[in-house]
């Protein structure tokens, strides 16, 4: 052996098993051949000078395969024994191992061969005194070692931790061939060589506090000093056959005898959680203040808000309302003022006398008054409200005396404010008359009713009833080119409809916390038992983590991954306090006197704009919240099953933010928090299903399911949730859409065919080829495609009102600038899509997969990307920093509309 002398004993034994002695030197191979039959085994006590490690190899000139030669070893400590061939590779001849310790104190071990053969097996065995630092492995990249490795080949390494005071490193162990080999990795304490050691494929995973992983391209182990305190021995076998390796991907390319060579490092984790930890916090802190400052700042100065633009139109409101009354100051000392204050007194009595009534209720007087809100078609001449800055002092009709105050109210509004582009031809006044404005407090849809004269008085619950005249909203909400979003926020009153808005707005919140809250607690007992479950029984293939970027600290074997969620939970909790103060300020806006109903009629805030209701903004960061708290239960021990829960809350999150986008036009038919969760709910139920099953039936039914869900999804909006039946509409639509492809389009208005009819068959088409490609894939977890499914349509609809905003705010004629949007909406949204990117950048690079086996995830391992965090850990940052402003960019999108009364806002 290159330049090692070798001794050779050639021993022939022509009777029993008589005992051989011979003696081990330092630096000299032992070599051992002779024949064994079944009559005769040969025995061998081989002097060892000292403690030093000991390498044994052997091999077998196999005449009988069917009686294989077994070895046995024996020394002070230890006993081990191995055959060839071996059962797990019927064709090896030879076999090498290595033992911690030949002997105590210079003392002797034993060397038994035998076979069941009749026939004279030869065999030759190697002994070798092992330099105690070959085996031993420095921290280091520069210090790695390389070995051989097969089924019957085993090396040993050893980790002493007496030398360094670090209290963690990291183990990694890397194929240098193409092709790999499915391997096992072994780390048992150091104490072990006292005893045995575990280096046999059938054994590597026993013994008390042994970690193991199978391996193919790469492998790492973290080592904690609290585990090991005098060090690991590392044990590395291959596999006798791929089984557990293999998912994904085929073998492909490996040697028939399936050796393998790889390389074996350790080095330093040298960041510290605690700090990495203190860094982020300190950041988001710094970010908080700097927010917080930076708002009160701008708004003090310069009434600039960044939640909403409150400030602005109540500044407007006031401005308006002081000029009304100087106008009307003036008014009295010139004209006949007596007459006017008659004229005023008349039409007040008038409709008081219809709509207020006295009740006894508990011995007090209660007056309750509807000319308020509720106007009857048969007395809506008499009620109705008129603005001071359009009624004549003298006469008591509408005048053309208009106030000097440039923000009049009465003006179409920001019209005199809003950029025009060249291209666009200067608007006029909007002449519409205030009777006509008045009727879109409820469009002549409300009636009410009172106990009449006979009724009892007393004992009475009930005293007064409000029911719509359905029909009428129907067929006002059926003709999709004129209809507004006063038409379908009749039931925006919470003084009449509280329970309509609680099921659509308040209820949400509930619900989300209730769901979170229940289904937190028994998914965190789940995982952190199946990671206490991997520690104590030594199974790292338990658990999909990137090993390359491991950090245990406290209760979590993978701090950074569960860590780096914390950006979901702040940004979340931050929302729900931005959404409270916007709510604040729009209630304190809507009770201030001077910007009531009784003040500015049709004008009050109640009464323009979108409908402000924050159920479902509260449910966004409640959903956020709950995201990044799921999200950390993940990665406490991420495996194929659990990903479940690392999906759910993004679920509810497209759900809620398509919801929310879609309320905004459409109010009194947005979906109600139970039936909403009730579909997630049947999301998750399909998700559950697709874990255990990925058979061509299923997928076929999945995405069935999904088209047939979309088509009449598209139908409910395309008709604004009215019209026929389901089977009518359904049935229209498609003689619409037969028509739009055969050419003939004479049935379809030119409006309607392109704001309507083209937008959802582009998304239905997007939908169809997703469906498609989902039925061609069909990877098992069926996960991520609902995931890929609710955040495509979320991110189609958004474009879509987007799109039909800026048609109404840039289109040449009849321009709206209410439709317009905010610089600081804007950027939101840029700042959405920057961080989105970014966040899919660092997502396209996969760390890790529970859809192979877990040898196959840790072919994705690398190492940190900054601190403890890795790649994925950046994608929770940022895709959280993305939601966030994502969320700020839908709160403010419609701020422009404010102003705008309702009968002027179109839907889509």
């Amino acid at each position: 052996m290159k330049g090692i002398c070798h001794i050779c004993f050639l021993v022939t034994l022509v009777f029993g098993s008589d005992e051989v002695s011979v003696d081990l030197e330092p630096g000299k191979d032992l070599i051992i051949g002779g024949h064994v039959t079944v009559t005769s085994d040969k025995e061998y006590l081989i002097k060892v000078p000292s403690s030093d490690p000991v390498r044994i190899r052997s091999e077998v000139i196999l005449k009988d395969k069917q009686h294989p030669v077994i070895f046995m070893i024996r020394t002070d400590l230890a006993v081990k024994s191995w055959r060839i061939p071996s059962k797990n590779s019927a064709n090896s001849t030879e076999h090498a191992s290595t033992l911690c310790s030949g002997a105590a104190d210079k003392g002797f071990m034993k060397l038994i061969i035998s076979t069941t053969s009749k026939v004279d097996q030869e065999y030759k065995v190697v002994v070798t005194l092992t330099d105690p630092e070959s085996i031993r492995i420095q921290p280091g990249r520069k210090n790695s070692k390389t070995t051989q490795i097969s089924p019957t080949t085993q090396q040993l390494f050893q980790f002493d931790f007496s030398k360094y005071t670090e209290d963690m490193f990291l183990l990694t162990v890397i194929s240098n061939h193409e092709n790999p080999v499915c391997s096992l990795v072994s780390v048992q304490p150091l104490e072990n060589c006292q005893e045995e050691i575990y280096d046999e494929e059938k054994d590597m995973r026993y013994g008390e506090k042994t970690v193991y992983q199978t391996m193919l391209r790469v492998t790492a182990i973290v080592i904690e000093k609290k585990m090991y305190p005098q060090g690991v021995n590392i044990v590395l076998l291959s596999k006798s056959s791929d089984s557990g390796c293999y998912q994904k991907t085929e073998p492909n390319g490996v040697p028939l005898n399936r050796s393998m060579e790889v390389t074996i490092s350790i080095e330093k984790l040298s960041a510290d959680p605690v700090v990495s930890t203190c860094i982020i916090l300190a950041i988001y802190i710094a970010l908080g203040f700097f927010a917080g400052g930076f708002s009160f700042f701008t708004f003090s100065k310069f009434r600039f808000e960044f939640d909403g633009n409150f400030g602005k139109e109540r500044k407007l409101i006031l401005e308006h309302k002081a000029e009304t009354k100087k106008l009307q100051k003036r008014v009295s000392l010139t004209l006949n003022m007596p007459k006017f204050a008659s004229m005023l007194t008349s039409r007040r009595n008038s409709a008081n006398k219809i709509s207020t009534e006295s009740e006894q209720v508990d011995g007090k007087k209660i007056e309750e008054n509807l000319y308020d809100t509720v106007q009857s078609p048969a007395t809506q001449e008499s009620i109705e409200m008129t603005s001071p800055l359009r009624i004549d002092p003298l006469s008591g009709e509408e005048s053309s005396i208009k106030s000097p105050n440039k923000n009049e109210i009465n003006v179409r509004p920001e019209a005199a404010t809003s950029r025009k582009f060249f291209w666009q031809k200067s608007l006029e006044t909007d002449e519409t008359d205030t009777a006509s404005q008045q009727q879109l407090l409820y469009n002549d849809v409300m009636r009410s009713r009172h106990a009449s004269g006979t009724t009892q008085t007393t004992g009475v619950k009930v005293k007064k009833v409000v029911t719509l005249d359905l029909t009428e909203i129907l067929i006002n909400r059926a003709d999709r080119e004129k209809v507004t979003v006063a038409d379908m926020a009749v039931h925006h009153n919470t003084e009449y409809f509280p329970d309509f808005l609680r099921l659509r707005s308040e209820l949400f919140l509930w619900l989300i916390m209730l769901a979170g809250i229940y289904y937190t607690l028994p998914v965190f007992q789940l995982v952190y038992y199946y990671q206490e479950t991997a520690i104590k029984s030594g199974n790292l293939d338990t658990c999909y983590y990137n090993y390359l970027c491991l950090y245990p600290w406290g209760p979590f074997a993978d701090y950074g991954h569960v860590f780096s969620n914390i950006g979901y939970v702040i940004s979340g909790l931050f929302f729900m306090a931005i959404v409270k103060y916007r709510s604040y300020k729009y209630e304190k806006l809507c009770n201030n006197p001077k910007c009531s109903e009784e003040a500015l009629g049709i004008n009050s805030p109640k009464f323009t704009g979108v409908p402000e209701t924050y159920g479902i903004f509260y449910a966004l960061g409640a959903a956020l919240t709950f995201e990044g708290i799921l999200s950390g239960c993940y990665h406490v021990c991420p495996t194929a099953e659990n990903f479940q829960f690392d999906t759910t809350f993004m679920y509810v999150i497209s759900v809620l933010v398509f919801l929310k986008v879609y309320q905004f036009r459409h109010s009194d038919i947005t979906q109600t928090a139970h039936l909403v969760f009730l579909v997630i709910g049947l999301a998750l139920i399909v998700e559950v299903i697709g874990i255990f099953t990925s058979s061509f039936i299923f997928w076929v039914i999945f995405v069935t399911g999904y088209i047939t869900f979309v088509i009449i999804f598209i139908i409910q909006v395309y008709y604004n949730g009215t019209g026929p039946t389901l089977v009518q509409r359904i049935i229209n639509v498609f003689k619409k859409v037969k028509s739009f492809v055969s050419g003939n389009c004479s049935e379809i208005q030119p409006q309607v065919l392109n704001k309507k009819l083209i937008p959802t068959l582009l998304i239905l088409l997007v939908n169809i080829v997703m469906a498609v490609f989902f039925l061609y894939k069909r990877k098992p977890g069926v996960s991520r495609y609902i995931l890929s499914i609710m955040m495509v349509n979320m991110v189609l609809y958004i474009i879509y009102y987007i799109s039909h905003k800026l048609y109404y705010r840039l289109r040449t004629e009849n321009w709206m600038p209410s439709e317009g949007l905010r610089i600081l909406t804007c950027l939101y949204g840029i700042a959405s899509l920057l961080f989105m990117c970014g966040a899919v950048v660092f997502f396209i690079k996969e760390l890790k997969t529970s859809a192979g086996t877990p040898a196959e995830s840790r072919n994705l391992n690398d190492s940190c990307f900054y601190l403890i965090f890795d790649n994925h850990d950046m994608w929770h940052f940022m895709s959280a920093a993305g939601l966030f402003y994502l969320f700020m960019f839908i709160l403010t999108v419609e701020d422009c509309n404010m102003a705008q009364p309702r009968n002027k806002m179109p839907v889509f």
